[in-house]
């Protein structure tokens, strides 16, 4: 059945596919073999009543399923330091494509498993094929989880009712795992948030019994009350056969509050009752209560116990209580640590047991798995900590180049229409670039020309900076106006001939040399593995292929993002240029507009660029330390 076999192998090893280590039991089933025994704690009955009859409980329980559900499941690697790594390009071929019966059925089971292990403690999760019209196994799956009422051993077989009549499970094609929350005192036993606060569950049970019958009983309701029979009514009329003064009194004091009670228009709802009689005998006229002292103090007692259920289930006591501001009502869906700390260990514990129980036996001597126990499963829960406005949180990913142009117009509330050409996506880049490395200006300008649409043929040497002077020992810059060594005063107009290139390097040493070169590319190299790793994240390991210096040809980076991409990549550059005799500050100036223009463009690094690159910039940026 599916990629993990038929039979469960009880005699597959157990181990630990995460901090939490489920406890999870695959339930033998051969027609010749013994089975485990379905048992059921004395305790869950309780449980289940109490779910069923506490609303506070049963919301509670239902919440925490209800984010459960949401998560994803899906079949990953561990990385060295242990860590989950999503890789599903890498995953072994067909496990993600059937697992669990895809995403929908996915989502059921979760749900049904939160409240199974948040009431009972346990739960059985069983797989078998589906059957089509004539009762044949079909290749499609389904999964489900059955409560411990729900299956029972019966005469060395497991039987399912769900409600629907009894049936028996197929051994050849059926696979059951039990999953349950371990016991700290007897882990082969099941514990649950309901277990634990029972006796408050007790107490809300009893309070809200006694509110019933206070409510349901004529006499602890209304009473008695106690008439002299001198007492009548000011405007009651005697009829000859009329009854004795109680009797009448009574019938009219009923009709009269009837009377209100159904017509609220009518003028008895208004006008008071007039009653008369001897002053002694209306001072004789009471009521007779059977309210007790409990009554009372009842409603603050309930709200105690609701506090003290709270406190004591597996969930922020603000999902019962409410949060102090009203604005921040439901905040604790999108707080983190309410999500990790509650949500999360359910989902640990489930993915523990599928590893342990399903997974690893199912990879054993598969093809293409050296080791089974390099692979997990893991849960994503990325969906219950996003906010329904993504449009900020776009934006600011955006800018830091980790969002893709389709994803912001998505949040944003823009479509595939709205997005700009690509000369002007490229135009855009290109003023970003200058703007942000100046230095990277005049080798951009013959491109910027034609993204704009401006046919303007250029010459290279005439883009390049003016070589500087050399200024004598102890020597001033000129004024402003004066002429210098290498321009002629005003009407020399002698051809001397091209200016010598300025001294660039100390001790005669030639900055295009090839020792001068390959220092220059080893510090980009640093620098574009160090950025290409902040670019992808997590994602490069879905990129094995490339060099670390290659991960920016994956994704370009927005021009914003370079300081934040190349912080800390030239911490090498002081000890290079002194041994080259350049100034540090130029030279990482001259390399990060090489290193930025790869980034934002995607553009692999080539030595011969670079060369060409640090030959325009010799000429006058790259001077004497």
């Amino acid at each position: 059945m599916a990629w993990w076999g038929t039979k469960p192998n009880v005699d597959s090893a157990v181990g630990k596919a995460t901090a939490v280590v489920a406890s999870a039991a695959k339930m033998r089933y051969e027609s010749s073999g013994s089975l485990r025994k379905v048992t059921k704690q004395e305790w869950q009955d309780e449980a289940w009543r109490h779910y069923e009859q506490c609303g506070e409980l049963a919301y509670l329980v239902d919440l925490i399923a209800k984010a459960m559900g949401r998560a994803r499941l899906y079949i990953t690697q561990v990385d060295e330091q242990g860590r989950p790594v999503e890789t599903p390009d890498q995953a072994p071929a067909g496990v993600n494509e059937t697992f669990l019966g895809g995403p929908g059925q996915q989502a059921e089971l979760l749900h049904d498993a939160g409240i199974q292990l948040g009431v009972p403690g346990e739960c059985y999760l069983i797989g078998e094929p589906e059957k089509n019209a004539e009762g044949d196994a079909t290749d499609r799956e389904r999964w489900f989880i059955a409560s411990t009422e729900e299956l029972q051993e019966r005469a060395g077989t497991y039987v399912l009712d769900q409600g629907d009549g009894p049936r028996e499970l197929e051994a050849d094609e059926t696979v059951i795992v039990r999953i349950w929350a371990p016991s700290p005192r007897k882990h082969a036993l099941p514990k649950s948030q309901v277990q634990a606060n029972r006796r408050v569950l007790r107490l809300i049970e009893r309070l809200t019994q006694y509110v019933q019958s206070q409510i349901d009983s004529r006499l602890a309701g209304a009473g008695i009350l106690l008439l002299p029979n001198e007492l009548s009514f000011a405007a009651a009329e005697q009829e000859e056969d009329a009854e004795d003064g109680v009797t009448s009194f009574l019938a009219t004091l009923t009709e009269a509050m009837t009377t209100a009670v159904k017509d609220r228009d009518s003028v008895a709802a208004l006008v008071p009752i007039v009653v008369q009689g001897p002053a002694e005998h209306l001072e004789k006229a009471r009521l007779l209560s059977f309210a007790t002292e409990l009554s009372a103090t009842v409603p603050s007692m309930l709200d105690g116990a609701i506090r003290r259920l709270a406190l004591g289930l597996d969930a922020p006591p603000e999902m019962l209580l409410g949060m102090t501001q009203a604005n921040h009502w439901g905040a604790w869906m999108t707080d983190e640590a309410t999500i990790k700390y509650h949500v999360e260990s359910k989902l640990e514990l489930f993915c523990a047991a599928l590893t342990q129980q399903m997974l690893w036996p199912a990879l054993e001597g598969a093809p293409g798995v050296a080791d089974a126990k390099q692979w997990i499963v893991w849960y994503d829960t990325s969906e219950l900590t996003q906010t329904p406005d993504k449009g900020a949180d776009a934006k600011d990913l955006y800018g830091l180049g980790e969002l893709s142009g389709d994803a912001l117009r998505r949040e944003t509330g823009f479509g595939d229409g709205d997005k700009p050409t690509d000369d002007e996506r490229e135009l855009r880049r290109l003023l970003e670039i200058i703007r942000t490395v100046p230095a990277a200006g005049p080798l951009l300008v013959q491109r910027l020309l034609e993204v704009a649409g401006v046919s303007v043929d250029l010459d290279a040497e005439a883009l390049k900076p003016a070589p500087q002077p050399e200024l004598p020992p102890g020597g001033e810059p000129p004024a402003e106006g004066e002429p210098t060594a290498e321009e002629p005063p005003p009407g020399d107009t002698e051809d001397r001939g091209p200016p010598e290139r300025a001294a660039i390097a100390a001790a005669g040493a030639d900055p295009l040399s090839e020792p001068f070169v390959a220092a220059c590319e080893v510090l980009a190299l640093r620098a574009l593995e160090i950025a290409g790793k902040r670019v992808l994240g997590r994602e490069r390991y879905r990129h094995n292929g490339l060099k670390a210096w290659e991960y920016h040809t994956v994704r370009q980076s927005a021009p914003t993002s370079l300081p934040r991409l190349l912080d800390g990549a030239w911490t090498s550059v002081p000890a290079i240029a002194a041994r080259l005799g350049v100034d540090q500050e130029k030279l990482t100036a001259a390399l990060t507009a090489y290193v930025g223009g790869l980034l934002v463009t995607g553009a692999r690094h080539d030595v011969a660029e670079l060369r060409e690159h640090l030959a325009a910039t010799v000429a006058g940026e790259l001077v004497p330390a």
